[in-house]
C-alpha cells in the first residue's frame, strides 16, 4: 500500500465495508470469511451490537479500511454458558469461536432492544469485544500506531454508555500490547489446551475486567472510560438512537437517509421526535432555539443534541426498567 499523508477517522461499520473488514479476520479464528461477512450483514442492524471501522480517506476506494472492531452484549444464558459470570471472569477455553458458532447456528441471538434495556437498567451488561484487527499491526510502524490511536478513540465512543457489569475481550497473543495499553487485564484460561501452542498470531489471549475492578482505578485508560455511566434522561426509541449514532459523525442528510432507509420526511420525523422527547424531559434544554424544528432553529437544535450526546453516550443505549 502506497503511503501518503494519512487522513484517518473512525465511523460506524456499513454493509459496504464488510468485504474489506473480513479480509482482516484474525488468523486464529477458524471460520470462512464469506460466512462471517454474511453473518455481519444481519448483525449490523442489532441494537446490542457494536461495530466501527478505522478509515484512511487518503487511500483509494476499496483500500481505505485500516482497522475493524466489533462486539456485542451477551445474553445472560451465554454469560453462564461461557463461565464469564464469576469474580475471575475466567473461561475454560477460547470464547470467540464459541460465540461465532452460536451466532452461525442460531443458538446465540443478540438481545432485543428491550432485553438489552433491561440488562442495562439492572447493571447486568456483559459486553464482549469479539475482535479488533488492523491491516498494519507492527507496533514499530508509525502508521500502525496512528491507526491504533484512532481505534482507541473509536472504542471510547462506541463502547461507552452501557451500565456495564463486565467487559471482555479476546485477541491474539501477538496483539497483547495493544489491549494492555487500553487497560484490559490479561486473564489466563482456566485450562490448558491445544490453543496454547503455535505462533503468537494464532494463539488466543483472553482479557476481562469487572465494574468493581475498573472503578478501583482512576479514569485514564480507554477501558476505564467505558465504565463511566449515568442514568439516561430522554429514553429515546431504537430508531432515534440509531439516528444519533450515525449523526455523530457529521454525515449529510442524504447519507443518513440511505443508512437508515428513510425518506426526507422520515428523517425529519425522527429528529422532531428526538426534540420532543428532550423537551418533555428537560423543557429548557434548547433555550432560545426552542420551538421551530424545521426552519432556522432546526440546525441549532441538532447541534445542541449532538454535543450533549457526545458527552452523555448513555442516551444512545436502550433502557427498560422493570
Amino acid at each position: 500500500m502506497t503511503r501518503s499523508v494519512a487522513r484517518l477517522r473512525f465511523r460506524p461499520t456499513l454493509e459496504s465495508d464488510l468485504g474489506e473488514c473480513t479480509e482482516m479476520l484474525p488468523a486464529w479464528l477458524p471460520f470462512d470469511r464469506a460466512r462471517v461477512q454474511a453473518l455481519w450483514h444481519a448483525l449490523l442492524q442489532q441494537p446490542a451490537v457494536m461495530s466501527t471501522v478505522m478509515e484512511d480517506l487518503a487511500q483509494p476506494a476499496g483500500q481505505r479500511i485500516q482497522g475493524w472492531g466489533c462486539g456485542l452484549v451477551l445474553p445472560p444464558d451465554w454469560v453462564a454458558r461461557l463461565e464469564l459470570g464469576g469474580a475471575t471472569l475466567q473461561p475454560r477455553a477460547p470464547v470467540v469461536p464459541q460465540i461465532y458458532a452460536g451466532l452461525f447456528d442460531g443458538g446465540l441471538v443478540p438481545p432485543t432492544d428491550r432485553e438489552a434495556g433491561v440488562l442495562n437498567a439492572s447493571g447486568r451488561v456483559h459486553f464482549f469485544n469479539l475482535h479488533y484487527v488492523q491491516r498494519v499491526a507492527d507496533l514499530r510502524d508509525d502508521y500502525a500506531l496512528a491507526v491504533l490511536n484512532v481505534a482507541n478513540e473509536a472504542f471510547r465512543v462506541a463502547a461507552s454508555g452501557w451500565r456495564l457489569h463486565a467487559m471482555h475481550f479476546e485477541s491474539s497473543a501477538r496483539d497483547a500490547p495493544m489491549f494492555a495499553s487500553a487497560g484490559f487485564p490479561i486473564v489466563p484460561y482456566a485450562e490448558r489446551g491445544p490453543w496454547d501452542d503455535g505462533p503468537d498470531d494464532r494463539r488466543p489471549l483472553f482479557l476481562g475486567i469487572t465494574r468493581e475492578q475498573a472503578r478501583a482505578s482512576l479514569p485514564g485508560t480507554s477501558v476505564r472510560h467505558a465504565f463511566e455511566h449515568q442514568t439516561p434522561r430522554f429514553r429515546l426509541s431504537a430508531a432515534q438512537r440509531r439516528l444519533l449514532w450515525h449523526a455523530l459523525f457529521d454525515e449529510s442528510d442524504e447519507h443518513l437517509m440511505r443508512v437508515l432507509d428513510v425518506s426526507v420526511h422520515g428523517l425529519k420525523k425522527l429528529w422532531r421526535g428526538i426534540y420532543e422527547r428532550i423537551e418533555d424531559a428537560t423543557p429548557d434544554f434548547f433555550g432560545d432555539a426552542g420551538g421551530d424544528d424545521e426552519g432556522r432553529r432546526g440546525p441549532e437544535k441538532r447541534r445542541q443534541v449532538l454535543a450533549y450526546v457526545r458527552q452523555r453516550p448513555e442516551e444512545r443505549r436502550p433502557w427498560a426498567e422493570i
